[in-house]
């Protein structure tokens, strides 16, 4: 995102255009002391429901913003929230984490997080937050030119601070590795770790240990991690994941497999079926019909086999009734957060 200013303002003479990574362009009026023509004329267009506000002075057009998904909404008011800024801050928590492409596994919060220095000054105010907690300079870069935390002291942040499942969410994606190795791992675990080591002692230290240790690299979408922490909480075995197969002569993975039992299980999402890039220009029976014989191939080599919803995938009750009958155990959970 590019933006001139002047003295910590928007240059220019009323408006100007500012245009991020992602192509979505943001309308934005000069401080209303300087501009207040340019930004009544844009409050006039949003009243009329040709713009939408992200922020103070800050408009997308309507018919954009209702294409954006949730993750590019949240980036733009981000971006918005930080550009706006006399003073450069750190992005960090949630609003780090959307820069990075970590996952939210609820709908993303309202305000900006930032994080200053413990003894830096300035509160929290509508739509945004400060967390007086102190950064290392190791633990601040820069992402599309703004200031961040890097990913591992952003996924420990909200390890300290989300939902288990959330937290679990991100660390899994920021470990998670290509399998085609197209892309390396946003971080890995000793990153994680010496981070970890450095913050000490923290608010949430044992709940964001935790994390990193059940973390891990294998997890291909938030549905896996979801029944990852579902399987640990119940107390079932620990399976082994992304177990490789070869039906037909071409090589499968499936997502959990419980080598004593031979039983194998699946974590289905809607995307396998519904996602046009992910169906590759299949239809989706053709996609379907196509898992199907998969998995009678898989079958053919296991003693049972189960595939369960999202939903199910975060329901203790309703895994159990998947799971038992493929002959697991129950014993102690696995998972332990302070």
């Amino acid at each position: 995102m590019t933006q001139h200013t002047e003295g910590g303002v928007p240059s220019g003479n009323h408006l100007e255009t500012i245009t991020g990574d992602d192509s979505d362009e943001i309308l934005y009026s000069a401080l209303l002391q300087r501009a207040f023509q340019a930004d009544l004329r844009l409050r006039r267009r949003a009243e009329a429901g040709t713009l939408h506000r992200i922020g103070r002075g800050q408009y997308i057009t309507a018919t954009r913003w209702l294409e954006l998904d949730d993750d590019r909404r949240y980036s733009l008011r981000v971006r918005g929230a930080a550009t706006l800024r006399q003073t450069e801050l750190v992005l960090s928590h949630q609003s780090a984490a959307v820069l990075w492409g970590l996952p939210s596994r609820v709908r993303w919060p309202d305000e900006v997080h930032f994080t200053i220095e413990r003894t830096g000054g300035g509160r929290s105010k509508p739509g945004i937050v400060k967390h007086a907690l102190g950064l290392d300079p190791r633990s601040i870069t820069r992402k599309d030119g703004l200031l961040v935390t890097t990913v591992a002291r952003t996924v420990i942040d909200l390890a300290a601070t989300l939902d288990l499942r959330g937290a679990m969410a991100a660390a899994d994606r920021a470990l998670a590795i290509d399998p085609w190795n197209r892309v390396p791992p946003l971080t890995t675990r000793a990153e994680l770790l010496e981070e970890w080591e450095r913050m000490l002692p923290f608010r949430g230290s044992v709940r964001a240990r935790a994390v990193i240790d059940f973390a891990t690299s294998l997890s291909g979408s938030v549905n896996e991690t979801d029944s990852r922490v579902t399987i640990a909480l119940i107390g079932f075995p620990e399976p082994i994941l992304q177990q490789r197969f070869i039906v037909d002569d071409r090589e499968f993975f499936r997502d959990f497999f419980w080598l004593a039992q031979r039983g194998v299980g699946e974590a289905d999402g809607r995307s396998k079926y519904f996602d046009e890039v992910l169906r590759g220009g299949r239809s989706p029976e053709q996609v379907v019909y196509d898992e199907k014989l998969r998995e009678d191939g898989i079958r053919r080599q296991v003693n049972g086999f189960t595939r369960w919803d999202s939903a199910t995938g975060r329901s203790q009750k309703r895994l159990r009734a998947r799971l038992v009958p493929l002959g697991l155990p129950i014993g102690r959970p696995r998972l332990f957060v302070g």
